[in-house]
């Protein structure tokens, strides 16, 4: 066991010390869509409960959130958990919408935003999220970088905390446990690279310099057919289940796309382990990388997540490094 993830996995207990009640916890923003670095942050987090015995009496994603609904569950006791990830700013409107929605409806409630990177493109919108935020008084922020937290503990709230991404609660899980090792002819790299919003001059200069015959892949070249029919489902269900409140239904969604969700990394886990060295632009690229204790190189995204977390979590362990041009 690498002694750095193995730090980073207790480093986040922290975030059980801020709940008030174990057994008195809603969850709210798991992710039912189709980004991977969200389905192992989500992963984490439901091993982060079970490792602790942590009851989660209501799990809703954003298709099948309903502020009337969760009012029906908030006691004085409950402890309001939103997931964490890459998505705390403007660039994702609807979550944030969301979380915003939850600090304002519950002022006396504990209310937790697992590690976080935050962004925000329009100083308007900052803002107004920060006049929400900063205006709960028991609102506790998990940051994932330096950045994030300067700006979360300026303008968001008093209570900001760093802590490393969730999916570091995976780090020796049976879901992650090394595959034989295949013998390979020669030495594969894959170079993972984002081609989202989140993109930037760097994929397009790293891919450039390399031979046609590079393995050059993103999350979306690993998914299916099968795995976006199953998230439309899904989706659709949970929709249809807010529609007609038929809380039954959104839970049996949340079992079977969390299913899928462990489906899903597995799959990405035998397909990273088939190759020596990872390049990647995507921080869950990294992330997972190190999880599976496989050299990687990893240059940033659009506005510096990547490299700020790097550079306050993982630039010490030994067969990890900033991709140079």
């Amino acid at each position: 066991m690498n002694e750095i993830l193995v730090s980073l996995k207790q480093d986040l207990k922290q975030i059980l010390d801020v709940i008030v009640d174990k057994n008195d916890v809603l969850y709210f923003d798991y992710p039912l869509h189709l980004n991977v670095g969200d389905l192992l942050i989500y992963a984490g987090t439901e091993a982060f409960f079970q490792d602790y015995q942590i009851h989660i009496r209501l799990r809703r994603c954003l298709q099948s959130f309903d502020l009337d609904e969760v009012k029906k569950y908030v006691k004085p006791t409950t402890t309001l958990v939103c997931h964490g990830g890459g998505n705390f700013g403007d660039l994702y409107p609807a979550i944030q919408a969301m979380r915003e929605a939850l600090v304002q409806a519950f002022p006396n409630n504990r209310i937790i935003v697992m590690p976080q990177t935050a962004y925000f493109s329009h100083p308007q919108a900052k803002e107004k999220s920060a006049a929400i935020f900063s205006a709960h008084k028991d609102c506790y922020l998990f940051a994932r970088d330096q950045a994030t937290y300067q700006l979360m503990k300026v303008q968001f709230s008093d209570k900001v905390f760093l802590s490393p991404d969730m999916a570091h609660q995976l780090y020796g899980s049976t879901l992650l446990q090394k595959q034989r090792a295949v013998q390979k002819s020669a030495e594969k790299n894959l170079y993972f690279l984002r081609k989202d919003i989140e993109a930037s001059h760097l994929e397009k200069n790293i891919q450039a310099a390399l031979p046609t015959s590079a393995e050059i892949k993103d999350w979306e070249d690993i998914l299916t057919t099968q795995d976006k029919y199953y998230e439309r489902i899904y989706s659709g269900l949970a929709k249809i289940a807010n529609k007609y409140h038929q809380p039954w239904l959104k839970n049996v969604v949340n079992n079977l796309w969390y299913r899928h969700s462990l489906a899903v990394i597995e799959r990405c886990k035998e397909i990273f382990q088939g190759y020596d060295l990872v390049v990647t632009s995507r921080l869950h690229g990294h992330i997972f990388s190190c999880l599976l204790e496989l050299p990687n190189e990893v240059c940033d995204n659009s506005y510096g997540k990547n490299l700020g977390y790097y550079h306050q979590w993982t630039q010490d362990i030994d067969f990890v490094k900033v991709y140079e041009e």
